[in-house]
C-alpha cells in the first residue's frame, strides 16, 4: 500500500482505528490509516472500541486492503434490443436501492458501482427476463474505502 495514499485519507478525515489487538488489522484500511493522522490535527474520526465485535474477525468496521473492481458509468447499459419494459423497472430499482441523486451519479460515472451494487443491478436485470450480460461503461480497480 502506497504511503503517501495512507497519508492522503487520514487528511481527508477518514475513520481510523487503532485497535492493536485486532486480528485483521494488519489487512485492513482503518488501521493502515491511523498512524498516518498528522499531528496537527486536534481531533478526528476513530472507531469506537467498545463498539460490538470491534476487534474481531467479524468487525463491522474492516476494510479490506486489496484492491476491488469497481464499475464505472452505466451509459450504455439499457442495450436497443431490450424490450421496453426493462428499462424503467430496473432503473426504478436502482432508484429504490440507492437514490435518485446516486442513480445518476453512478449512470454518468461520477460515483464508481462497488461490486455487491453491480451484483444487484444484475439480479434486477434478471428478475426482469434479461439473459443477456449486462456491460457497465468501464472498469477500475481500487480500494474499497
Amino acid at each position: 500500500m502506497e504511503k503517501a495514499l495512507l497519508i492522503e485519507k487520514a487528511k481527508e478525515g477518514y475513520t481510523v482505528c487503532y485497535q492493536d489487538q485486532c486480528p485483521l488489522r494488519t489487512q485492513c484500511l482503518r488501521w493502515l490509516v491511523g498512524p498516518h493522522v498528522p499531528n496537527t490535527h486536534s481531533s478526528y474520526r476513530c472507531v469506537n472500541p467498545h463498539f460490538e465485535s470491534v476487534a474481531t474477525n467479524d468487525c463491522p468496521m474492516y476494510r479490506s486492503d486489496q484492491k476491488v473492481r469497481f464499475a464505472k458509468g452505466m451509459t450504455h447499459i439499457f442495450t436497443s434490443d431490450m424490450p421496453k419494459r426493462i428499462e424503467p423497472a430496473v432503473r426504478y430499482g436502482i432508484i429504490s436501492l440507492t437514490n435518485r441523486t446516486y442513480y445518476f451519479e453512478y449512470r454518468n460515472g461520477s460515483r464508481l458501482i462497488p461490486p455487491a451494487l453491480q451484483e444487484k443491478i444484475r439480479a434486477l436485470f434478471r428478475a426482469n427476463k434479461w439473459t443477456e450480460e449486462v456491460q457497465f461503461d468501464d472498469y477500475i480497480e481500487d480500494y474499497d474505502w
